[in-house]
């Protein structure tokens, strides 16, 4: 029999066999797990009561923006096919409608790859829409520029005003988002404050951006330039290399063209050239 209920602490070995075949073993969600369980919002399992384990999640949260965001959607190799992600992603879905219709929050939004076409049927007829669109971005640690080292970087941490950071035309250019470590939302006091106490400003060569590690090494260049990105990305193979699987990863614009263009012409990896694979979804009433 399957039940559904909020994870608990106790629910980590659980989470542990259910990511270990997801991403190559390589998914964030054991890291974030316990701050999860302790946010506010709903951290949701799906429990086989017959072999009392957990076999699915999902996460409701609500960001600084207002934003009631939807993600972390799981469900074990040995438990797909069986309808059980489509109840977790409902019932975290109307937990969030209760949340928009009371003014708790404003929106109901989330992000997914492009593969994941049963996720985004079922959020399209529950009324999501595409809102933007981008493509991954990343070098493998394989195809590092082994001519570099890391004195040919002057890193500094950058400081911004939070007004600065507001108005960053990287921002504007996304409609007043920031795209960032697979979250969408609108800079406010309280995500500038927490992007300074973890340190994730930070200029490169004069190239001014983002970086977290959150499970994925995730950086933002600011300046959209082809030299910034190629910098950012020469610089973290270089320091992530024997510690961090996964190399470090960005996304761009689909109609950054010749970006595109002079990325892919340089070695860079992406899923497919011609096509997107990282999109933002929302709920409005």
């Amino acid at each position: 029999m399957i039940e559904y209920r909020k994870l608990a602490h106790e629910d980590y070995d659980d989470i542990l066999d259910i990511c270990k075949d997801i991403w190559g073993g390589t998914d964030y969600l054991p890291e974030i797990f316990h701050k999860w369980v302790d946010d506010k919002g709903l951290f949701l399992g799906a429990v086989d009561t017959d072999a009392n384990k957990v076999i699915g999640t999902d996460k409701y949260s609500v960001l600084y923006d207002g934003s009631g965001w939807l993600e972390g959607l799981r469900t074990h190799k040995d438990y797909r096919g069986r309808g059980i992600g489509k109840e977790l992603a409902l019932r975290t879905f109307n937990k969030a409608l209760e949340d928009l219709g009371s003014g708790r929050i404003n929106k109901i939004a989330f992000s997914t790859s492009a593969l994941s076409v049963e996720s985004i049927s079922l959020m399209t007829k529950l009324g999501f829409r595409l809102k933007q669109e981008y493509k991954f971005i990343w070098k493998d640690y394989s195809d590092a520029d082994n001519s570099l080292s890391i004195g040919d970087f002057d890193v500094e941490s950058w400081k911004p005003s939070y007004d600065e950071f507001a108005n960053l035309p990287y921002i504007k250019r996304r409609d007043g988002i920031l795209p960032f470590v697979f979250l969408f939302q609108k800079p406010t006091p309280e995500l500038y404050e927490e992007l300074l106490k973890e340190k994730c400003f930070v200029s490169i060569n004069g190239h001014k951006g983002l970086f977290k590690l959150k499970g994925d090494p995730h950086f933002i260049v600011f300046d959209e330039s082809f030299e910034g990105i190629n910098t950012f990305v020469n610089y973290y193979l270089l320091t992530l290399a024997g510690k961090c699987l996964v190399p470090p990863l960005t996304s761009v614009m689909p109609a950054d063209a010749e970006l595109i263009e002079a990325l892919h012409a340089a070695g860079f990896g992406m899923m497919d050239p011609s096509t997107c694979d990282y999109l933002y979804y929302i709920y409005e009433e």
